[in-house]
């Protein structure tokens, strides 16, 4: 074939710029080749070969993209990327060909930086006949500009044309720069081995790296008066990327590292620069410690509403309703649904055509089921359980009832919506973290265990007396259901017979007796659940007062005096001919459950006489009468034995005394109690005993419970912790105290870090209080290197003890399987406990904290971010950046055997992790279920595949599945406004090719 005058890659010419230069090439193996071109590709070389290897000399020069950074080599990483990720089997190989050919000393590349290269050239020395040919014109060396591509290019045959073409070649190849090297080294990311470690890190990184870089521009990161330390300004900005995107974020960050702070930088974008007034829901105990002179400081429009006013049944939502930015603070307080405070709360966020932001702040989250944190959420959905669609959850409720199963599949959620670290994570990646030049302290913590008998407290045999009594009550004014006649005609009881009894394992012989006697079925089962529940509501009192008989003899005193007081009430109504409703004393049970609520005076005759009745023929009077005289004399006989105890007796107080006399002498102590009736009685007790204030030296105390006025408990925390909350005019006078106890009203949200001592006086019985009570001292702002945590245990009783908690749990967990409990009884489903929990607390066992942590803090997948992290510190993030996507490796399964890819969609940024169980034949695709058998170490070794083994046909099975699982979702979506149904148009449109492993 003759050179042409003309080329145009066969639309006129008939021949490609690709066919004249392999017929040059091909005819003398001493020719020197120089391009110049705009843009390049590595398909140049492929169309161009095996001619291109056999020439004497090669000089590449490249142009710079015009008015970019910088960004060829990303250009071409993206590219080969493109490659590796359709499965191309044979990329690696050819790249080590060509990145061989290329580190030849004869083959030069360069780049021009000096402007924008848009000129095309080839010159060709050493051509038969003629010497030097050039061709000028519009064909890049890119494999569709050297065959595919319209183009036109003239050919220079002539000596003077060729002649001037070197000199403009030479004159910009001066110029030019070195290029062959980050060539080499971007070929080398290719065809490098990549171990199982780096690969998972790799999968871990692309997943996280816009949260580590953040997709805030740095004009949008507004200077702000409100410092923060770094760790939580990477938290703000996640928190405000999430904000954007939902209209709602749920801070979780551990206790005591300033969630409070995240919230304010936040208002400060949304209330002050915004002009907007904020709305915070907080408890009363916060509102004025707290909020109110955060908000006042930074001149942040704000409304304080306490959750005891939004949870009053005539709550004015008009007066809140046009609030657009909202901060529930101790969120966790809204997880019952049932609450007159969630349901308030919930309409508030829900009415109107209002678009609201709402920021949830809680350390935990979940208290007791993982549907607590379903309900805070519903805060931010207002109730569509396919708010979180985009995230691969179509739906919520669903999703949840998985969770409870396996709480692992939470972690997509919380990805979404959640920002949230433990202490232990801030503390190994943030070691040297400032807040305004100031070094963050976080404390060590150590438990103790303050040991003392119960038997001597209840002198000898009375404790297994009362708590055997307490086991035996027939509490039937709580279950009157039981004695309906009907039912004891299936039990086949006598009437006036007395009875304990739970449901169980007798429900469906129950049900069906019942309907052998012209029940419906219905109307059997229904009655059953409802026996179920009321016999529940027996056992929780049953809890109670076991509880109460471990804090102190007092609170029990108090507790079974109120208690003899009502059914003696009740017993005088039955004499009258009222038998009242079970359902109307749970009211009177709540409060009793509350710890701190319950006033010292009740009208019992009063409430009882505002009580509805039932039909008295229905029931079995008699026995009712008879199960209730029984308890009265049993609860006589017991407040008689309690009378004669007295604080000399109680081992318990003893042992407080001497350990701050002695022991924690000189030093500032929080005492913390369940029961407002125990700290009243311990407060009395150290306040009035002149020989215990002589050794400890002061009388610097003071006690927060409910029946301290909120502005009164304001200025005892103060004074208390002066330091913490900036009263500096208090430090070292004789109003500073040395002594506060307290009960759970100061918990939550309160700065007391001036302490580095916290005594429990009670078993922990829900050890996340423990948790959130160990935040109020220990917090940033702590300047102590140990925080000391004293947990009192009945060295001579616990096991006794634990074993009839244990048999009451059981009872409950039984009734819960058979007929569910009521949860609106105590405000929350009680949930069989871990009695090992507090054993291990006892044993000064300090893990169980951070174990505590993890439960209820949800820190689900959290050791993937530290494992990301880890590499961080020690390769930095350039190693992982410059790993190429489609890369795959094989690793030991340990007993597994399957195929892991990550996946991203190209549109909305998401990532989706899937693990095909060969095994078992199934997918697994919840991220964090996915990722569990690829997750590896830094010492594992790559293994090779077997040779049958078809790595891409398994990718695209994992992303067909991927693809219908997507659309799946969409087709069960409603039709939702702007901004949602872009994500609706997306997934509507897309294609197995718009996703990308």
């Amino acid at each position: 074939m003759s050179i042409p005058d003309l080329i145009d890659n066969r639309k006129v010419t008939n021949v490609t710029l690709k066919d004249v230069l392999k017929q040059i090439l091909s005819e003398n193996q001493s020719l020197s080749l120089t391009v110049a071109t705009a843009y390049f590709n590595l398909e140049a070389f492929q169309e161009l070969s095996p001619e291109i290897e056999c020439i004497n000399t090669l000089r590449l020069l490249i142009g710079k993209e015009q008015e970019q950074s910088f960004v060829l080599t990303e250009r071409l990483r993206r590219e080969l990327e493109d490659h590796a990720l359709h499965g191309e089997t044979q990329l690696p190989s050819a790249l080590r060909h060509w990145q061989s050919f290329l580190e030849q000393s004869h083959v030069e590349i360069r780049l021009y930086t000096k402007g924008f290269l848009h000129g095309k050239a080839y010159l060709i020395d050493g051509v038969p006949m003629l010497g030097k040919v050039g061709i000028v014109g519009s064909s890049n060396f890119t494999g569709a500009g050297l065959q595919s591509n319209l183009e036109l290019n003239a050919v220079l045959k002539q000596a003077a044309a060729v002649k001037e073409l070197q000199r403009w070649l030479n004159a910009i190849w001066e110029e030019s720069e070195d290029y062959k090297a980050e060539l080499l080294t971007l070929l080398s990311d290719f065809t490098s081995s990549y171990s199982p470690y780096e690969l998972y890190i790799k999968v871990l990184y692309e997943a996280s790296k816009d949260r580590l870089q953040s997709d805030l521009k740095e004009e949008e990161d507004k200077p702000s008066p409100i410092a923060l330390a770094d760790f939580q300004h990477d938290g703000y900005l996640a928190a405000k990327e999430i904000l954007e995107h939902y209209g709602g974020v749920l801070i979780a960050d551990s206790v005591g590292l300033g969630k409070t702070y995240l919230a304010l930088r936040l208002l400060d974008d949304y209330a002050y620069q915004q002009r907007e007034t904020a709305l915070i829901v907080c408890p009363a105990a916060l509102r004025d410690t707290l909020w109110e002179p955060l908000l006042s400081a930074h001149a942040i429009p704000y409304r304080l509403l306490s959750m005891e006013k939004i949870s009053q049944s005539d709550f004015p939502f008009e007066e809140f309703a046009a609030h657009k930015i909202i901060v529930v603070d101790e969120s966790h307080n809204f997880r019952n649904p049932n609450a007159n405070r969630w349901e308030n709360l919930f309409r508030l966020l829900s009415q109107g055509d209002t678009e609201r932001k709402v920021i949830l702040l809680t350390a935990t989250p979940v208290n007791n089921t993982v549907f607590d944190l379903y309900h805070q959420l519903s805060l931010i959905t207002k109730g569509p359980d396919d708010f979180f669609a985009d995230a691969g959850i179509s739906n919520l409720r669903s999703y949840f009832k998985r969770a409870e199963e396996n709480r692992d599949t939470l972690y997509e959620l919380l990805e979404a919506i959640a920002v949230r670290r433990s202490r232990s994570f801030i503390r190994n990646n943030f070691p040297e973290a400032y807040i305004e030049g100031k070094p963050i302290r976080f404390p060590e913590r150590r438990l103790h265990n303050v040991s003392y008998s119960l038997e001597k407290t209840y002198n000898g045999e009375l404790y297994s007396k009362v708590a055997q009594a307490i086991e035996n009550l027939f509490l039937a004014p709580y279950q009157v259901d039981l004695y309906r006649k009907e039912l004891m005609a299936a039990r086949s009881i006598q009437v006036g017979q007395l009875q304990l009894f739970d449901i169980g394992e007798e429900e469906e012989p129950l049900i069906q007796r019942l309907v052998s006697q012209g029940w419906s079925k219905e109307e059997a089962h229904n009655f059953v659940m409802s026996i179920g529940r009321q016999t529940s509501l027996a056992h929780i009192m049953r809890v109670l007062y076991l509880k109460r008989l471990e804090s102190s003899v007092e609170a029990l005193r108090i507790s079974l005096h109120r208690q003899r007081d009502f059914q003696k009430a009740f017993l005088h109504a039955l004499d009258q001919g009222h038998l009242l409703d079970s359902k109307a004393y749970r009211k009177w049970l709540q409060a009793e459950s509350a710890d701190d609520q319950v006033e010292d005076e009740v009208n019992w005759d009063a409430i009882v006489e505002q009580l509805p009745s039932l039909p008295a023929e229905k029931y079995d009077l008699e026995a009712i009468r008879k199960a209730v005289q029984a308890d009265i004399a049993t609860l006589d006989d017991l407040l008689s034995a309690l009378e004669v105890l007295t604080p000399e007796q109680d081992d318990k107080l003893r042992a407080l005394k001497r350990l701050l006399a002695e022991e924690l002498k000189g030093q500032k102590v929080l005492v913390f109690s369940y029961y407002k009736d125990t700290a009243r009685y311990l407060y009395n007790q150290l306040r009035g005993d002149q020989e215990f204030l002589k050794q400890l030296g002061h009388d610097r105390m003071a006690i927060t419970d409910s029946l301290v006025t909120p502005e009164e408990r304001k200025q005892r925390i103060f004074r208390f912790a002066p330091k913490a909350n900036n009263r500096h005019d208090l430090i070292g006078t004789d109003r500073e105290l040395m002594l506060l106890i307290s009960t759970d009203v100061i918990s939550e949200g309160q700065n007391l870090q001036d302490a580095a001592v916290l005594i429990n006086y009670d078993l922990h019985w829900n050890p996340v209080r423990m948790i959130q009570r160990i935040g109020r001292i220990d917090r940033i702002g702590s300047e102590h290197e140990l925080v000391h945590v004293y947990n009192f245990f009945p060295e001579d009783a616990l096991e006794s003890l634990l074993g009839l908690m244990q048999r009451l749990y059981e009872k409950l967990d039984a009734i819960n399987r058979t007929v569910g409990l009521d949860a609106s009884v105590l405000g929350e489903t009680p949930n069989p406990m871990d009695f090992n929990i507090l054993r291990r607390i006892g044993e000064e066992d300090g893990k169980v904290l951070n174990e505590l942590e993890d439960e209820s803090e949800l820190t689900v997948g959290e050791f993937l971010m530290q494992d990301l992290w880890d590499f961080l510190k020690k390769a930095g993030e350039e190693r992982l950046s410059r790993i190429p996507l489609g890369m795959g490796t094989g690793k030991d399964g340990k007993g597994k055997r399957g195929f892991f890819a990550a996946f991203r969609h190209t549109q909305t940024g998401k990532h989706y992790w899937l693990f095909e169980d060969l095994l078992e034949n199934r997918i697994l695709d919840t991220r964090l279920e996915a990722i569990r058998p690829v997750r590896s170490s830094p010492d594992e070794e790559p293994i090779p595949l077997p040779e049958d083994f078809d790595a891409d046909e398994h990718r695209r099975k994992l992303l067909r599945y991927l693809t219908q699982k997507l659309n799946r979702v969409v087709h069960r979506m409603p039709k939702i406004p702007s901004p949602q149904n872009q994500v609706l148009n997306w997934l509507h449109a897309m294609s197995p090719s718009a996703l990308r492993n």
